[in-house]
């Protein structure tokens, strides 16, 4: 029987630690770290000082964050096969954390809430962190409120936002909803919305897109209430305008999945001039079977679409649930709980999120590239430099103080 990692499926297994304190419970109006400006305690001879440095000036003065790259494996599990990661890619993880992530909440509800609420650790990992026995893996993970665990790092890649986003900035703000959590619980009525719908050991057998029919913004929010609290929360900040208009569209119909015996019988039901979206899509199982994930609809005796007398397909919608309704829903109770408890705009952080991942035109509108996607502002150049290179100078330029120290 053959066996993958099913990447697909478990495209935010994000695990939280078990033992969790309230973050009001701690005392962090003075640093638990020496910040002291005139005790130089970096080494300049070293060839990590300039991101030695910028982590102090950026993150351990202003935010008592220490942002630790260099791999701690007292600080990681113990059980798994982790590697630390590159130097190079420690930097542009640092520099886009700031950009995306600390400054953004900086600009949108100020530098006190993060001296408040922030992590007091973020430690990365170089390597992945699979889960073998589950076919999954973990993201990213939050222990007591006050440390952030991120993996993958080695393969950080600003020129493709999507996976960016998907191992980094939503896991961010995903782990960062689990800490505001902490402080103060999200409502009750968002736990029985979607109660008979949570399934915490099979969420990663399913396609997204089924998930979505039942109102959930991945499958991992089906996992449990408060995964599907942290997920709508990421996923409404960073997935970008177009596919959270595919993701609604997706949600609007209920799915479901059938067995097929290989892509040469599906491909044999891909007719001519046939709409696809009746014949759903073809995926191959970690367990070798392989499955059909298509929209219900009304169907003969032999799986064949039948048509209304306008000669339109006849949805169908057993479970009476409206998947896009519930989505939204759940959207408005984080918006109001942001919104309550600590004064937060959340459409404000999804708007300067997407302005500065995305290019935006003199009107504010989102520019499209040759493939129909939005353009990565990242990557686009500007007086000769990409934004991203741009970022990176605010370490390297720390290269001049490490050649002339004072």
């Amino acid at each position: 029987m053959k066996t993958k990692i099913r990447l697909w499926l478990a495209a935010a297994a994000v695990a939280v630690g078990a033992g969790v304190t309230s973050c009001s419970d701690d005392d962090f109006t003075a640093s638990i770290f020496d910040t002291n400006a005139a005790i130089d305690i970096l080494d300049r001879t070293s060839y990590t000082f300039p991101l030695d440095t910028f982590c102090k000036k950026e993150f351990l003065e202003p935010y008592n964050l220490k942002f630790i790259y260099r791999f701690e494996d007292k600080g990681s599990d113990m059980n798994k096969n982790l590697t630390p990661p590159d130097y190079d890619k420690s930097v542009d993880l640092a520099v886009l954390t700031k950009y995306l992530w600390y400054d953004i909440y900086k600009e949108i509800v100020g530098e006190e809430f993060l001296k408040l609420y922030s992590p007091r650790v973020i430690h990365v990992c170089g390597s992945k962190n699979y889960n073998p026995s589950q076919g999954t893996e973990t993201l990213g993970d939050a222990s007591s409120g006050i440390k952030i665990n991120l993996y993958n790092v080695n393969n950080l890649n600003p020129e493709d936002v999507d996976n960016m986003n998907h191992y980094f900035f939503k896991t961010m703000h995903h782990e960062f909803s689990h800490i505001l959590d902490q402080t103060y619980l999200h409502p009750t009525a968002f736990n029985v919305i979607s109660n008979n719908a949570y399934d915490a050991s099979g969420w990663s057998d399913s396609p997204d897109s089924l998930k979505a029919g039942l109102g959930f913004t991945s499958s991992y929010a089906s996992s449990a209430k408060d995964e599907d609290w942290a997920e709508t929360m990421a996923n409404y900040i960073t997935v970008d305008t177009l596919k959270w208009v595919q993701l609604l569209q997706t949600a609007t119909y209920e799915w479901e999945e059938i067995d097929c015996d290989d892509l040469a019988a599906y491909n044999k039901l891909i007719k001519p001039g046939c709409n696809k979206d009746t014949i759903g899509y073809f995926k191959e199982s970690d367990n070798g079977e392989h499955k059909i994930y298509r929209r219900k609809c009304v169907r003969d005796e032999n799986g064949n679409v039948v048509l209304d007398a306008d000669g339109k397909v006849q949805w169908l919608h057993e479970t009476g649930v409206d998947g896009r309704a519930v989505i939204l829903q759940k959207v408005q109770m984080v918006r109001d709980y942001l919104r309550t408890s600590f004064g937060i705009s959340l459409d404000d952080l999804r708007r300067e999120v997407q302005r500065r991942t995305y290019v935006t035109d003199s009107e504010g509108n989102f520019v499209l590239d040759k493939f129909g996607n939005l353009q990565n502002r990242l990557m686009t150049v500007e007086d000769g430099q990409t934004l991203m290179d741009k970022l990176r100078q605010e370490v390297y330029r720390f290269k001049e103080l490490q050649a002339n120290p004072q």
